[in-house]
């Protein structure tokens, strides 16, 4: 009687962790990416610009910004979005950042040259939509900043030369573009490397943390009226 107890037992628990190793997981999601007017599935191009100034801070102080002058933006990106049917939130990134230019940009009045690097830079979801906001994040970022007349350099990445990120959120639009936005207070992980020995202290030092900061409108090139993406991920 005590061999088929212990038999049934074990029978019972081996069938247990054939069914945990086939039930979806608890913490997968799924994810939905429409445009009006666009093949579904489909990787579609979008382009992107700033709404306001886009900023940068370091933690021994340093500011840069970038402002719009007439018709030229701080802030031009273009890149692409995956268009389709529900994917496990797994198969993320939903999206990428192929090319991306920083225009009239200053630190302490001077001139300063903004080059991103690593691109495509991907944008990916990191937890479920409510009220048309989804949480994100941008990986693969690094930026060199240039000032000329200090002279004064520094790059700004991750650990690693790929691995920095940029947290934030994309919000659906309502017939018309729609919003990433990388707030002052998003967590990243950029960190000040390769800084020249003539960066004053006041602006950037090697091992300063830094945050990237600025709102971008994305609008589809194919779809309707250049709508933006509608991104909806949910348990």
């Amino acid at each position: 009687m005590r061999k088929i107890t212990r038999t049934a037992l074990t029978a019972t628990a081996v069938a247990a962790t054939a069914t945990a190793l086939t039930v979806t997981p608890a913490w997968a999601s799924t994810i939905v990416v429409t445009m009006p007017g666009v093949p579904s599935p489909s990787t579609q191009p979008i382009t992107g610009e700033n709404s306001g100034t886009v900023a940068a801070i370091t933690s021994s102080s340093g500011v840069l910004t970038c402002v719009d002058v007439g018709s030229i933006k701080a802030l031009k990106a273009t890149g692409t979005v995956k268009v389709g049917n529900p994917v496990a939130a797994p198969a993320d990134p939903i999206g990428s950042v192929t090319g991306l230019t920083f225009s009239n940009c200053t630190v302490l009045g001077q001139v300063a040259a903004v080059t991103p690097q690593n691109l495509p830079w991907t944008l990916s979801t990191t937890g479920d939509t409510t009220s048309g906001v989804t949480p994100g994040q941008l990986s693969g970022v690094r930026v060199v900043v240039n000032i000329p007349s200090i002279p004064c350099s520094a790059t700004f990445q991750g650990s690693t030369a790929t691995n920095g990120f940029i947290n934030g959120t994309h919000t659906n639009p309502t017939g018309g573009a729609g919003t990433l936005s990388l707030p002052i207070t998003a967590t990243n992980n950029l960190i000040a490397a390769s800084v020249s020995a003539t960066c004053p202290t006041n602006i950037v030092k090697n091992g300063d943390t830094a945050t990237l900061a600025g709102t971008i409108k994305l609008r589809g090139v194919n779809s309707t009226a250049n709508e933006g993406p509608t991104v909806t991920r949910t348990p």
